[in-house]
């Protein structure tokens, strides 16, 4: 076999992996790295006579989520073997394997269900594809057949595992790759700093391809670039390009980075009117409200029913003991004594009393006829529960997140934070929404909410001379 040139840091993994006393190897990286390159560089030289990973008569293992996805491992090794001749292909829709003829060697591809891998007898390389794509209880199964083997006295077996964190947020694989290089097993973890995530230093540090590519490089360029925009761009960009598995950031309303971001900024002193954010609760559920000033500056309440008390409340939403009532101690959850459900009227008086008569009030369409009733005078929008609108007033609410004016004042902050915490966003083919828990809400994103209405509302208005919010963002 004529092998392609291998990169430095190819050649420093195998190097490693292949070395005496190692029988676990971990390779782990963002995309485009030449993985699937190199899994398929190593299989073919088991079946490469003289080379020293070659034993004949054996049967090696390409190990994948499924036997088509390992077709592009399986290709690039038959490509390296194919000009040699000497070889049998096999490359049926539910079958791929290579048979060395003179010596009755082989490579069988298996897909991630552990019991076609429970034959790993005198096997002496398994080549795992991706590992983070296989099956969660399938992969888990292929992952302890081959584990298995290696236990067996006497047994050959090395194990190569090689493919991005993500899409598995946790796990076996994770755990075995960001533990490290311990004993008999070698990991090389190409992975990017999540504070970092913009410098290109970085990129270029976890993507060894870019020296190379100049193509490649411009391209994770415009990549993060993209990312800095849209919260959804980002999770994927961390997850393959830097292997930061971050698929959970797809589904916060807020990440952590962008909530320090607000946390940062100073907060301006109120000026103007501003927008109310309302998100009116029945029967469990809290009711919430965040005003929005045109210079960013952002305020909240709640209003909780007086029964059952606040410590009963913490004890059936599974929260830290004392939360509720801390909040209620800061003057940002108002109690509304002797009730189950926080009247309407109760809650439009207290947006009334701490912030006057605001520009507009942003609550949920079907709560129309409950706001005119009781906000005479006040002018209402509505917004109905469709995808196209929600996911807007998502992006606004991170965009004035990630780039200003947004910033929280405080107590008010830890009521927002609290609610934040337990917000969670459903995703549908690029549009967006917050994912309610029905009419017996307990899980207080009522906050997070109102304050995605209000930043909606805040970017759909013009932005006024020497303002702040820059009107609408692109859809």
């Amino acid at each position: 076999m004529n092998p392609l040139p291998l990169l430095p840091f190819q050649r420093r993994f195998l190097r490693a992996a292949l070395a005496p006393g190692i029988d676990t190897a971990c390779l782990s990286g963002p995309r485009a790295l030449g993985k699937s390159w190199i899994a398929g560089h190593i299989l073919a030289r088991a079946l490469t006579p003289d080379d020293p990973l070659f034993r004949a008569g054996t049967e090696s293992v390409l190990c994948a989520a499924s036997i088509e996805q390992a077709r592009i491992v399986f290709r690039f090794a038959r490509a390296a073997l194919a000009p040699v001749g000497g070889y049998r292909f096999l490359d049926s829709a539910t079958r791929a394997g290579i048979t060395h003829l003179a010596s009755n060697t082989r490579l069988r591809v298996i897909g991630s269900n552990g019991r076609t891998a429970m034959g790993l007898v005198n096997c002496p390389l398994a080549v795992c594809d991706e590992p983070g794509a296989w099956e969660v209880k399938g992969g888990e199964l292929l992952h302890d057949a081959v584990q298995t083997a290696q236990g067996k006295p006497g047994s050959p077996l090395r194990a190569i595992y090689i493919g991005t964190l993500a899409p598995a947020l946790d796990g076996w694989w994770r755990q075995m790759a960001e533990a490290g290089s311990n004993g008999s097993t070698h990991v090389t973890l190409l992975q990017g700093r999540r504070g970092r995530w913009r410098d290109l230093r970085e990129i270029r540090r976890v993507n060894p391809l870019t020296a190379i590519d100049s193509r490649f490089l411009r391209k994770l360029v415009e990549e993060r670039d993209a990312a800095r925009r849209d919260t959804r761009l980002k999770a994927r960009f961390l997850s393959y390009r830097l292997n930061l598995p971050t698929a959970d950031e797809s589904t916060v309303l807020l990440t952590v980075e962008d909530w320090a971001r607000v946390m940062a900024r100073p907060v301006p002193e109120p000026d103007g009117r501003p927008i109310i954010g309302l998100d009116l609760g029945q029967n469990r559920a809290w009711s919430a409200a965040v005003a929005l000033f045109p210079n960013g500056r952002c305020e909240a309440l709640a209003v909780a029913p007086g029964i059952p008390d606040l410590g009963d409340q913490e004890k059936r939403d599974i929260v830290p003991a004392g939360t509720y009532r801390r909040l209620h101690e800061l003057g940002v959850l108002h109690i509304v004594e002797g009730l189950r459900v926080p009247p309407v009227r109760a809650v439009v008086n207290l947006i009334l009393e701490r912030w006057g008569r605001p520009r507009v009030m942003v609550s949920d369409f079907f709560r129309l006829a409950d706001l005119q009733d009781n906000c005479r005078g006040v002018r209402i929008e509505t917004r109905r529960t469709r995808w196209s609108e929600a996911s807007f007033d998502i992006r606004s609410l991170r965009k004035a997140a990630l780039d200003g004016p947004l910033a929280a004042a405080r107590p008010d902050a830890a009521l927002i934070e609290a609610s934040l915490a337990f917000a969670m966003v459903k995703n549908d083919e690029g549009n967006e929404r917050l994912v309610k828990r029905g009419a017996n809400n307990t899980a207080r994103d009522d906050v997070a909410m109102a304050l995605t209405l209000a930043a909606g509302a805040q970017a759909r208005r013009p932005a006024r001379s020497g303002g702040v919010f820059l009107g609408a963002v692109q859809g």
